[in-house]
């Protein structure tokens, strides 16, 4: 494991878990390594799993490509999920890499075309441009694109109000539309975590949810930038 950046690997597993595991994307043969890599440490085989999204690797190799860093680094990794200072790096031009590796990864040839057509205003590789600029579920075809699909896509955060033994009530950020455009609203739900996962959860503490799974306790300085990035997206998406 000598060079290998563990912890981009565990905050990767965390993300692609539920999204893998309902079968929207990756292989079969990931979900158990994915818990083994977040709860026990061992990441043994995740790297090749992840080259199997046909969505987040090329978000990965094109976030490489424009700062320079490895695309299985910590900062490449937190950038795309929760956005860090590194996407400043990215420039409109660089759109074109990220359709280039879109093909790569076998994405449909008439979908890139669309996408070339439909440049955005502003070119910011998150996943919730992902979400919402390329569409959840475009791509692979594996849900309908509609606002159901783009809430459970979306890397929401909140408060935990109650916990219970293998839930938790959560105060989400989420989205709504109003007159067309995308605004971010405050949703109460129920959701499920995965023992080990996010150990020792309490009422108070800020969430990350994603496909209706808790992945992930935030600190002060990771809520700064969900918050931040999420906002930043939200003014480009026209």
């Amino acid at each position: 494991m000598c060079g290998i950046d563990k912890k981009a690997l565990r905050l990767n597993s965390r993300f692609t878990l539920p999204p893998n595991s309902l079968g929207y994307c990756g292989k079969d043969s990931a979900p158990e390594k994915f818990k083994d890599c977040v709860i026990k440490s061992k990441c043994d085989g995740v790297e090749e799993e992840f080259k199997h999204f046909i969505v987040l690797h090329p978000y990965l190799r094109t976030l490489s490509k424009i700062t320079g860093l490895p695309k299985f680094s910590y900062k490449v990794v937190e950038s795309y999920w929760l956005g860090n200072d590194k996407l400043l790096k990215a420039k409109n031009q660089d759109y074109s890499i990220l359709l280039n590796f879109f093909t790569k990864q076998g994405v449909p040839e008439w979908f890139v075309a669309d996408l070339k057509k439909n440049k955005p205003k502003k070119f910011i590789p998150t996943h919730l441009f992902q979400v919402l600029h390329v569409g959840v579920g475009r791509a692979s075809g594996s849900v309908p694109y509609n606002l159901e699909s783009i809430n459970n896509c979306m890397i929401r955060w909140g408060k935990v109000e109650k916990v219970n033994k293998k839930t938790a009530v959560v105060s989400l950020n989420s989205l709504k539309k109003v007159k067309g455009v995308y605004k971010r609203t405050i949703v109460t739900e129920t959701f499920p975590f995965v023992a080990g996962f996010v150990s020792h959860i309490k009422v108070g503490n800020t969430v990350t949810v994603h496909w209706k799974q808790i992945v992930k306790i935030l600190n002060e300085e990771e809520i700064e930038k969900i918050t931040y990035w999420t906002d930043e997206v939200l003014k480009t998406i026209r």
